[in-house]
């Protein structure tokens, strides 16, 4: 038997911020500010779990008091 290596996969060491708001349609939108990703979600709780994960620390997420509408890959506008 061979020995085990350890999982060590190549971590992006740069943080994203995120701003959480309810779109116009109804639906949570959770966009990265830089715009390379995002996500569009039926409740508040997964939207802001989303932001936490990619944005790589607790301070990632901004909620908005505002509507937060997809760009569909189109980046911030």
């Amino acid at each position: 038997m061979g020995q085990a290596k350890p999982f060590n996969p190549e971590l992006d060491t740069t943080s994203h911020l995120f701003l959480v708001g309810r779109s116009t349609a109804g639906f949570w939108v959770a966009r990265d500010l830089e715009g390379r990703s995002e996500g569009i979600f039926r409740d508040k709780k997964d939207a802001v779990r989303f932001a936490l994960f990619e944005g790589g620390h607790p301070n990632a997420v901004m909620l908005s008091p505002n509507a937060v509408e997809p760009s569909f890959g189109m980046g911030v506008r």
